[in-house]
């Protein structure tokens, strides 16, 4: 017994057994960690470049975090302003088109009534359109669920980022409690986590814009017309894990059918799917890898893996919970090693 009770004095012991309270607490507050961990990312890259202005421009912290959530909310306002009118006009035209195709290929016409005669008078086909109907409202539902926790986060990621000061105070309360070592493992683990986390995400932003500059160039030469809108939409769309690529496809296709029909259609299709294969399978691998300084083949497996167990979010947080995992246990430091200077 006694030879237990030491047991569980190691330092390393408790670090692990608080790792794994932290792992259950986690589990059961599972449905609020969409919310936690885009408080946590918003506010480490609100944090970091204030922080940045701060030092190079001789601005109080506190001016800097409120010019800098200005200017980032005002440039989406602006974006959105800018191309929600443009997006309308696209779609106004694509009526138009459909009418016309119709019109003047007999053989689809036929088709068309074929099909919605079919429909009138199939009940399975009512059953089916009312699932889909259903369906599409939980959708629906599912996305104004995420946009409530995007600006949710937006605001506690600023009221934590100007209250930031004042937290770490608070917090150096807790390690001079009588449970201090216990508190000081939390903030070991939580701010190590983070540190990670914040990596990836810098190369997930680093990802987007390759990413963006990139279809920008292969719209441009398939003579797509609006190049700063498609652009503006891949890049806001990119940020979202895996839905992103998906749900840019729908603008992209809508556009490319009002400019050019069907032909052009296909070929924005075959170039997303070009775009994301190069992301998927050799960009983000490999400057993920080298963030977390894994090797691509793990690093590619990590993002299989995490993507099946946890969703799309396993895209982002994948990367950090393997590296986390790997430093806590000693296998493998998140830092990089440095060499030595040669000072002969």
């Amino acid at each position: 017994m006694d030879d237990f009770i030491q047991f569980l004095k190691r330092k390393n012991v408790k670090l692990y057994l608080t790792l794994a309270l932290l792992i259950l607490v986690i589990y059961f507050l599972r449905a609020f960690m969409g919310i936690v961990l885009l408080t946590t990312i918003f506010a480490y890259l609100a944090i970091k470049s204030s922080l940045y202005f701060k030092k190079h421009f001789q601005v109080p912290y506190l001016l800097a975090v409120v010019s800098l959530y200005i200017l980032i909310l005002g440039l989406l306002a602006a974006a959105i302003s800018y191309a929600a009118p443009l997006l309308v006009d696209q779609l106004k035209v694509i009526p138009q088109m459909v009418s016309k195709a119709i019109i003047n290929h007999p053989l689809l016409n036929r088709s068309i009534n074929r099909l919605v005669n079919r429909f009138i008078h199939s009940s399975e086909m009512v059953s089916n359109s009312r699932n889909v109907v259903v369906t599409g409202f939980r959708e629906a539902s599912h996305v104004g669920r995420g946009l409530t926790h995007f600006v949710l986060a937006v605001f506690l990621s600023f009221v934590y980022s100007i209250s930031r000061p004042r937290i770490l105070s608070f917090g150096k309360e807790f390690l001079k409690s009588p449970y201090h070592e216990f508190f000081g493992n939390v903030h070991f683990l939580a701010r190590k986590f983070v540190l990670i986390l914040g990596k990836i995400i810098e190369t997930q932003l680093l990802i987007c814009t390759i990413n963006t500059f990139l279809m920008t160039i292969g719209l441009f030469f398939l003579r797509m017309p609006d190049l700063l809108l498609l652009a503006i939409i891949v890049f806001l769309l990119g940020l979202i894990p895996v839905a992103g690529v998906l749900i840019s496809v729908i603008p992209l296709t809508v556009i490319a059918f009002a400019s050019g029909g069907l032909i052009r259609v296909a070929e924005v299709i075959v170039l997303v799917i070009v775009i994301h294969m190069f992301e998927s399978y050799f960009l983000h691998p490999r400057l993920m890898a080298d963030r977390t300084d894994l090797p691509v083949f793990i690093a590619f497996i990590t993002l299989i893996v995490m993507s099946k167990l946890i969703g799309d979010w396993g895209l982002i947080v994948g990367l950090p919970i393997v590296s986390f995992f790997l430093d806590i246990f000693g296998i493998h430091s998140s830092e990089k090693s440095r060499k030595p200077k040669n000072n002969g």
